[in-house]
């Protein structure tokens, strides 16, 4: 019995469909990292856990470890060597974190427990009078940056009095306050009082 038309041309599209894919198609290195991921996931994560002995901090830089990976998935060169390639992505990931958790140490100092409360150390208040810190800042700077700061900023006067006194426009007044202010930030910045804030 013969074929009908249409039983004939479903087995011609079926043929060309099985000759343009192969039927080992390769996959991405995409496809392979994601494969090796999740089925040594759980390793990774004991790797994480019995170097950084902290749930939380495994768990980060694991999920960090899986996005550089898939991020990097073009990098890899020879998908036999994927195992290779993802262990020195961990191996950096985990000294990632150790120089990140050592920057952030080194920018904290812990107070020992039942240490002396801060009023006490070194005989120093820590309370700070903001209008010295202000006058102390101010002497640094320029005397034209520190007369404007003075009138507009702490005096209140009106621009347009300030600058017919200065023999200024009013857009000079706006241009040299500006200017001003930008240095006193500056200088208030390079202050140990800016780094309690």
């Amino acid at each position: 019995m013969p074929l009908s038309y249409a039983a004939q041309s479903e087995d011609i599209v079926a043929e060309e469909q099985e000759r343009s894919e192969p039927e080992n198609r390769r996959e991405t290195n995409r496809e392979i990292i994601e494969r090796v991921l999740v089925g040594d996931y759980v390793i990774f994560r004991r790797l994480a856990l019995k170097r950084l002995r902290d749930r939380l901090a495994a768990d980060d830089v694991l999920q960090s470890f899986c996005v550089k990976a898939l991020e990097r998935a073009h990098q890899l060169r020879d998908e036999n060597a994927v195992h290779g390639w993802l262990r020195r992505l961990f191996e950096t990931t985990l000294l990632d974190h150790y120089r990140a958790s050592a920057r952030l140490n080194a920018k904290t100092t812990p107070l020992e427990p039942g240490g002396p409360p801060l009023e006490e150390i070194s005989g120093e208040s820590l309370s700070v009078d903001e209008s010295e810190v202000v006058e102390e800042v101010l002497a640094t700077l320029r005397p034209a940056y520190t007369q404007i700061i003075r009138q507009m900023d702490l005096g209140r006067d009106e621009p347009s009095v300030i600058s017919s006194r200065l023999h200024i426009s009013p857009n000079n007044l706006a241009v040299r306050l500006h200017r001003a202010r930008g240095a006193f930030r500056d200088a208030l910045a390079d202050t140990p009082i800016a780094l309690q804030t």
